[in-house]
């Protein structure tokens, strides 16, 4: 035992001497002018730490304990405990609690008399005034009632009357009398009215009558409290802790304040073990200490306070200061969760989500917490974003949009970004009211102007250029396509082997825009830093290792790096490691990941033998999510007719309930007209805002015979060309395809956009444009231009494209590209490069004009190589000059040798010549 009784005035200096011994000494007692507060040094014993505190109960159970007490017999625990337990509710609820409490004070009165009479009085004071029952105190006139035994209360009500005089709660306001019973109860030792007396004469506002120096009354204050060692202890000496925490009247100590929390915690109290953690996790003017952090915050969780069972479970979580261990901390968010409050819900939701893949079979229940949640009052609106998610999960996009835009609703309504993203994209596939349509843009803008959101700008882009029933609206459209490129959040695309000859120095620019993405959470960003850090010089372990832990926490960048490294392998053994990495993302997520690895097999079928049978299984699981590009490839998987129809039969319901654009697209030339109405207005409420997507809607309105729609989401795509000079050619090339030769000239202007580019095949169209006489285009000139141009090429890969139309143009437009050219000189230059064509022609042409005999041979000679090369007119003129010796010496079998191929071939002359040579023969 340590301490002293509460003493009168005349024996302070007994106490002193008491305490002198029993307590730590004071090493210095100074009063700090400059800042009112004084300079005391007040430690703690040195004992055996005694667990004699009795932790307090998880408010959960403490409430568990009393929402069904029948208001008769008491519990049977010590008295002190319900005094605790009311405390505690009144801080939980007052309002709630109230009419429990006061039964509760009514029954422990009558069963302990030192509780009956003025401390149970002042305790439904207490009561009231926590419930905010200021009228009805003072009706009752129970203050009055408790002021009447002034001269019998105990210092500690005298200061609490003292208060209530002091504020005028329940009574008259009375400052002299306040003031009479605060001297009173300090002069009896009461450590609050000690404290209170040292403050106002620390602040220059000194009471009359109280002459005891601060330095004292502030030790006589702490040395009460300290008292005697019993369950109650705890609660005492942390109000010293607090004292030195706040620095109000003592200076600011965090050092001592931990170390009271600690003589605290080491008597058994989890509370102060909280606060020492705290203390350590600061390390705030304060000395850190792993060891002593994990030690009391082990204790503050095993006496299931959840803020403590939610910290130590981050620890184990991460690793950061143990081993780690997921195990571990899933049983203490579990445990931290069954108080029902926010953070350990939240924190289950959360750690479930992150590590689902390692708990396959505990969906439901991060749903349960979730719904848990969404029940509080002091909900976060991401909570209503995820149960949005579970619903399009479950019930399909489709099916489940009514409660699934309920939640998203909830979500926007309360500041959650992504969940106002998707409440907005809903709005749009619902292809509703304008004033939906308009609510949605709202959204989204905030997102972007408020939330500094990227992503919602792309999206603005889509929803007017695409998705908006009036689309294209080409100025809104531009001026959010604007604010991307101005923020940097533009999808940064760069080839895998630009990536790894990234140069610190060099493309700084290009480096800093690829990670800014990452961190964003983009998927292929993700993929290509890890890519150019994995090759970069300057990489160390630390930070290749960071960015492997970082993008762990997203999906599909397993899958983005499976392409890079696919587009780098130039071989088999070297594709390897994308399928390796396009095997483990399938592992982790399913559905997403199966399509991607199911295409990666048909694509490079011939690296391996994969059976169609694993391929259809793949492609079924994202099947059934809905995906129709996998819907696509199963129906490629069989060669005939019925292929497409028996797919859609199998996935039909799938589709209603949850098909995404491609699964829409995919369905809709298999349905009634009045199904494809709906379809087709979903598929526009969702589609994708880019080129291929764009020209896949063009080509599906083709297809079922609306030549109008498919023409105006052909002029959609005109913009989504993004000088993609693939793009461009395939624009032109399918324009021309519909509108024949009216789409000339916008196909022309395509064309030179792609050539200037550096596209292969857009010289040719231009090419095919210029020698099409009933072509606006019609230009033999140019076209003659083209033609020499290409022979200066060393390569002539252009010319024998260019020779190819040339063959097949009007004989009106060769002529007039014959008279502008030296086609001699033309055959020969595409000759000498293989062309077979030019081959034959040139020979033709020097056998034709031939002067001498060598100019003869040198024409033969050309049939023979075009012969070889497989050109059926020229196997036919080779025979034919074997058979007569023209520019080589006469072989008849050889000569019928090459007749026969080329009368098999279709050649007429061939057969013609053979059958001469027969008759002649047999003649």
């Amino acid at each position: 035992m340590f301490g002293f009784v509460h003493s009168p005035k005349q024996h302070w200096s007994a106490i002193l001497s008491v305490l002198a011994l029993s307590v730590a000494p004071i090493a210095t007692i100074a009063q700090e002018a400059s800042t009112n507060v004084l300079d005391l040094e007040f430690l703690p014993p040195e004992i055996t730490p005694t667990r004699i505190c009795v932790p307090r109960a998880p408010d959960a159970d403490t409430i568990a304990a009393w929402e069904n007490w029948d208001g008769n017999a008491l519990p049977n625990i010590e008295p002190s405990l319900i005094k605790r337990d009311i405390n505690r509710l009144q801080q939980i609820d007052a309002s709630y609690w109230h009419e429990t409490i006061e039964l509760m004070i009514t029954r422990l009165a009558e069963s302990d008399d030192g509780y009956a009479g003025n401390n149970a009085l002042m305790a439904r004071i207490s009561a009231m005034i926590a419930a905010g029952k200021f009228e009805e105190l003072r009706s009752q006139q129970l203050v009055t009632q408790l002021a009447a035994d002034e001269d019998l209360l105990s210092p500690r009500l005298k200061n609490a009357l003292s208060g209530y005089f002091r504020d005028g709660v329940g009574v008259d306001r009375d400052i002299d009398r306040a003031n009479a019973l605060l001297v009173d109860a300090g002069y009896s030792g009461n450590a609050d009215a000690l404290l209170a007396l040292t403050r106002l004469e620390l602040s220059g506002k000194g009471i009359e009558g109280w002459d005891v120096a601060p330095e004292l009354a502030v030790t006589m204050a702490f040395g009460s409290l300290v008292g005697e060692l019993d369950p109650s202890i705890c609660d005492r000496v942390a109000r010293i802790a607090r004292e030195y925490n706040s620095g109000e009247i003592v200076k600011h100590s965090p050092q001592l304040a931990h170390d009271w929390f600690r003589f605290a915690a080491d008597l058994g109290d989890s509370n102060s073990a909280w606060k020492i953690v705290e203390y350590h996790m600061l390390a705030e003017n304060f000395e850190k200490d792993n060891d002593v952090l994990i030690q009391y915050l082990t204790q503050a969780s095993d006496a299931q306070l959840p803020y403590a069972q939610i910290a130590l479970g981050r620890i184990f979580e991460t690793g950061a200061l143990v081993e780690r261990d997921l195990d571990r901390s899933l049983q203490l968010f579990r445990a931290a969760a069954r108080s029902g409050l926010r953070p350990g819900l939240t924190r289950l939701a959360l750690f479930l989500e992150a590590h689902g893949d390692r708990y396959p079979g505990t969906y439901n229940e991060r749903i349960a917490a979730l719904h848990k949640l969404a029940e509080l009052d002091d909900v976060a609106g991401w909570v209503f974003a995820r149960l949005a998610e579970d619903v399009y999960q479950r019930e399909g996009r489709w099916a489940g949009q009514e409660q699934a835009v309920a939640y998203l609703e909830r979500a926007a309504e309360l500041g959650d970004m992504d969940g106002s993203i998707d409440l907005a994209l809903a709005l749009v596939a619902q292809r509703g009211s304008p004033q939906d349509f308009e609510r949605a843009v709202d959204l989204l803008s905030y997102s972007v102007s408020a939330l500094g959101g990227g992503t919602p700008a792309k999206l603005l882009h889509g929803v007017f250029m695409c998705q908006a029933q009036d689309s294209p609206r080409i100025q809104e459209a531009q001026y959010w396509l604007d604010v991307e490129r101005a923020t940097g959040t533009a999808n940064a695309e760069i080839s895998a082997r630009d990536l790894i000859a990234l140069d610190r120095k060099d493309d700084a620019l290009t480096i800093a825009l690829i990670q800014s993405q990452a961190l964003y959470g983009r998927a292929k960003a993700m993929a290509s830093y890890l890519k150019y850090i994995e090759n970069a010089p300057e990489t160390t372990p630390a930070m290749l290792e960071f960015w492997r832990d970082y993008s762990n926490q997203y999906t599909s960048v397993l899958e983005a790096l499976a392409d890079l490294e696919f587009e780098l392998a130039q071989n088999p053994s070297e594709r390897v490691v994308a399928f390796d990495l396009l095997r483990k993302e399938y592992q982790q997520s399913g559905a997403p990941a199966a399509l991607a690895l199911a295409q990666a097999m048909i694509d490079y079928q011939s690296d391996a033998s994969f059976s169609t049978d694993e391929v259809r299984a793949l492609l079924e699981v994202p099947a059934y999510e809905g995906q129709g590009a996998a819907m696509r490839l199963l129906t490629a998987l069989d060669t005939d007719e019925e292929s497409g129809r028996r797919v859609f039969e199998q996935f039909a319901d799938v589709i209603e309930a949850n098909g995404d654009f491609d699964a829409l697209v995919f369905a809709i030339p298999h349905l009634d007209v009045e199904s494809r109405i709906n379809y087709l207005s979903r598929a526009a409420g969702i589609i994708p805002c880019d080129y291929k997507n764009v020209m896949a809607m063009s080509r599906l309105y083709l297809e079922i015979g609306d030549t109008e729609k498919a023409l105006h989401w052909m002029g959609i795509a005109e913009y989504l060309l993004e000088e993609n000079p693939w793009t461009m050619v395939d624009l032109a090339r399918t324009e021309l395809d519909i509108l024949g030769m009216e789409a000339a000239p916008k196909a022309m202007d395509l064309f030179e956009r792609a050539a200037a580019l550096g596209d292969t095949n857009a010289p040719k169209g231009m090419f095919d444009l210029l020698v099409t006489t009933d072509a606006e285009t019609y230009d033999p000139e140019r076209a003659a231009g083209m033609i020499t141009q290409a022979m200066d090429d060393p390569a002539h890969a252009h010319l024998t494209r260019f020779l190819g139309v040339y063959r097949g143009a009007n004989d009106d437009a060769k002529a007039e590209i014959e008279s502008r050219l030296d086609m001699p000189q033309v055959y020969l230059t595409a000759a000498n490069s293989g062309d077979v064509f030019s081959m034959r022609a040139y020979a033709l042409h020097l056998r034709e004009n031939a002067a001498n005999n060598a100019e003869l041979a040198t024409s033969t000679e050309w049939l023979e190589r075009a012969a070889e090369g497989g050109d059926t007119t020229a196997m036919a003129e080779f025979g034919y000059a074997l058979a007569f010796g023209i520019g080589t010496e006469a072989n008849l079998e050889s000569a019928v040798s090459w007749l026969e191929r080329a009368a098999a071939n279709g050649s007429e002359k061939a057969a013609t010549i053979t059958a001469l040579l027969n008759i002649s023969e047999d003649t």
